[in-house]
């Protein structure tokens, strides 16, 4: 091997961000993606496969970062019909868009939640297969192939959307490079920072250790329009909704204490933005506005270039409510900046990870105290939960007189 290294690896794994652009820019298939020892994926170079091309390192977004559109983007504060949003985690612009992409004879590329409640990027074509890749992730998802699918697609002149974080949608363009991308569509997210799928599946395995989990919505309306609340749903059809106060994904997501280390720093939150539109929740919109507010969902949109531009006015007409909002106010309450805070013992939740139950590392790394604390607390609190479970209910009211006596 040269001593002078022309492929991928230059990238230290703090830098990298996962987007997979390398893997598929390989022309001979050296490259795999494989997890770490935190669990999230890097690209892995076979060297006896490796020509030195050096094409992985030109398609590496972060090594040489485009910032192609506008840095002061045209902000909205939009959604589309209750129907529609009963189903989307915030306002249902995603669903306008793949809609009108569809009506083209279009594809579309986004994030679902396959049986092995594995995070993947999935190509459909058709609306009918739209509700997998509507709602947020909160893991980070598995690219695979798909910028070569998209490549593909474009080739054979179809209209595409493609739909992924901040980072996927910079990696898909870097791997384009010159194609015609006319009829290219992205959409990137807001992005608070990605949790590995490792993580997750750890998770799953604590809190359903039966494997009776028929679905998981990593946010629901049933508590109105937040981001801080799970619904899991059994097998058997009953529903458990969790919150930030007891879930330990939740805990952990928000608390940013398992987010991949490049997203302490990200190249691409901040505009000018990789996506021609970039989508999410709109939080604090009542401080711009009250009557803005809707309970249902009220997405966030900027649009980002003269193609946003002219896509936005197609589907203005479907939309239930549209309103310009300054961008300065947009930018205050959601993630547009490089640099995000990481919560400062994540080194320490990896340390102690795998040595008790997930839950357990969650609660003594964000409580600062031990796993054996924590443990103990817990097994307090369940013979004090059994007890007042056991106990008659004449001799709980008997209890409450003597007390009322006492004071």
């Amino acid at each position: 091997m040269s001593k002078e290294i022309k492929d991928i690896r230059i990238v230290p794994e703090s830098e990298c961000c996962g987007c997979a652009a390398c893997a598929n820019a390989c022309p001979v298939d050296a490259i795999r993606m494989e997890e770490g020892k935190e669990g999230f994926v890097f690209p892995k170079v076979d060297l006896n496969t490796c020509i030195q091309c050096g094409k992985c390192v030109k398609t590496c977004p972060v090594l040489e970062i485009d910032r192609p559109n506008r840095k002061e983007p045209d902000c909205r504060a939009a959604y589309g019909q209750d129907e529609i949003r009963r189903v989307s985690s915030s306002g249902a612009v995603f669903t306008l868009l793949a809609e009108s992409v569809f009506q083209k004879d279009g594809v579309v590329y986004g994030v679902a939640l396959n049986d092995a409640f594995e995070i993947e990027h999935r190509r459909i074509t058709s609306m009918e297969e739209l509700a997998a890749l509507r709602r947020s992730k909160y893991v980070q998802s598995r690219v695979g192939l798909s910028y070569r699918q998209v490549k593909q697609d474009l080739k054979d002149g179809k209209t595409v959307l493609f739909s992924g974080t901040p980072c996927q949608n910079a990696g898909l363009r870097k791997y384009l490079g010159k194609t015609d991308t006319e009829n290219l569509i992205l959409v990137d997210i807001v992005c608070h920072g990605v949790p590995s799928q490792s993580v997750f599946n750890e998770y799953l395995k604590e809190r359903f250790p039966k494997g009776d989990l028929k679905e998981f919505l990593f946010r629901t309306k049933d508590a109105g329009q937040n981001c801080m609340v799970c619904l899991a749903t059994r097998k058997n059809g009953s529903r458990e909704i969790s919150d930030i106060s007891e879930d330990a994904f939740e805990k952990g997501f928000h608390k940013s204490l398992f987010l991949r280390e490049s997203c302490a720093q990200c190249h691409f939150a901040a505009p000018p933005r990789q996506g021609d539109f970039t989508i999410g929740d709109f939080w604090g919109l009542e401080k711009y506005n009250p009557d803005y507010k809707d309970p249902l969902g009220v997405s966030e949109v900027l649009l980002n270039n003269e193609k946003a531009d002219r896509i936005w006015a197609e589907i203005k007409p479907k939309l239930k409510f549209d309103e310009p909002v300054p961008v300065d106010f947009a930018v205050k309450h959601n993630r547009y900046r490089a640099k995000t805070r990481i919560h400062p013992d994540r080194a320490k939740f990896f340390e102690l990870r795998g040595q008790a139950p997930l839950s357990v590392v969650v609660d003594a790394v964000l409580e600062n105290c031990s796993l054996e604390e924590v443990k103990k607390a817990r097994k307090k609190a369940k013979i004090k939960g059994t007890i007042k479970k056991l106990t008659p209910a004449p001799v709980k009211q008997l209890a409450k007189k003597v007390l009322r006596k006492i004071r």
